[in-house]
């Protein structure tokens, strides 16, 4: 019995381990997204996707626009729906981050995915407040996770502050974990 007990100590420390690793790398994710948008604002004024002239003052930056088929946004000061596909490839382009693909990360729930919109765009647009344009988005986050980065970026509440989430479905009641979408002030 206690070599069994031993056993099941170290299952769920391994787990919790797991948990934690996959918590660090979805904020240290999201972090690097907030500074290469930041440091992308700062250089060229707008934010990426929503550049409307990325094809000229940017290298290499391709058609991602779904609304103009271009690489340009329409420069309205949020991330348009259209304008999505976008933000990384003008960050990938701007030398801001290592892909111009979407960011995502694996976990035992499926694949976390991390992007820039406008508050209109989001399932959480009518928990913040009007003047939030923007928004970093991370959807398919399992619930332990939104609640660790919610702790780590805000107030640990996930109706009120910058950072929010979808409180409905994201009860945590032992092993099921379900996943929720949390949005962060941009």
């Amino acid at each position: 019995m206690t070599i069994i007990a031993l056993l099941m100590i170290a299952i769920f420390k391994g787990q919790s381990l797991i948990g934690t690793g996959q918590s660090q790398a979805v904020l240290a994710s999201v972090k690097d997204l907030q500074a290469a948008v930041g440091q992308f604002r700062s250089r060229y004024g707008y934010l990426p996707g929503d550049m409307p002239d990325a094809t000229t003052r940017i290298p290499g930056v391709t058609a991602c626009n779904s609304a103009t088929l271009t690489g340009n946004g329409n420069g309205n000061g949020q991330v348009d729906a259209a304008e999505v596909a976008c933000v990384p490839e003008h960050l990938f382009r701007a030398g801001l981050i290592r892909s111009g693909g979407p960011i995502t990360i694996s976990t035992s729930k499926g694949t976390i995915t991390i992007r820039v919109i406008a508050r209109s765009a989001s399932t959480l647009a009518a928990s913040f407040p009007s003047s939030t344009r923007n928004l970093i988005e991370v959807r398919n986050v399992p619930c332990r996770i939104a609640e660790d980065l919610d702790a780590k970026t805000d107030d640990g509440n996930f109706a009120t502050g910058s950072t929010r989430a979808s409180v409905a479905s994201c009860t945590v009641d032992g092993a099921n974990d379900p996943v929720a979408v949390v949005a962060l002030a941009l």
